[in-house]
C-alpha cells in the first residue's frame, strides 16, 4: 500500500459530495490518510455521518485509489465548535 497525498484524498471526497450530497446537511470538511497498513482515512465533518454515507465515501476512495478488496478503516471526527 502507499500513502495518498491529502490533497488527492480531499479532491475525491469533494467530488463524491458534489455527486451525492450528504444527508441532513452532513458535510466532510477535511480528510486525510492517517495510516498505510491498513489504509486508514480520517474524515472531519460538521456533524455525525450516517453509516450508509460513510460506505459511499469509502467506495469512492477504494475506486479512485485502486484499493480493491483491501480492508479500509474510516475514522470520523466531528468538528468541535
Amino acid at each position: 500500500h502507499r500513502r495518498v497525498p491529502t490533497r488527492k484524498v480531499n479532491d475525491v471526497i469533494r467530488r463524491a459530495q458534489q455527486a451525492q450530497p450528504g444527508p441532513h446537511g452532513v458535510r466532510v470538511l477535511y480528510a486525510t490518510q492517517g495510516a498505510i497498513d491498513p489504509p486508514t482515512f480520517t474524515l472531519f465533518a460538521n456533524k455525525a455521518i450516517p453509516p450508509h454515507y460513510v460506505r459511499y465515501l469509502e467506495r469512492m476512495l477504494r475506486e479512485e485509489f485502486d484499493l480493491g478488496a483491501t480492508p479500509i478503516k474510516m475514522r470520523i471526527r466531528k468538528r468541535t465548535d
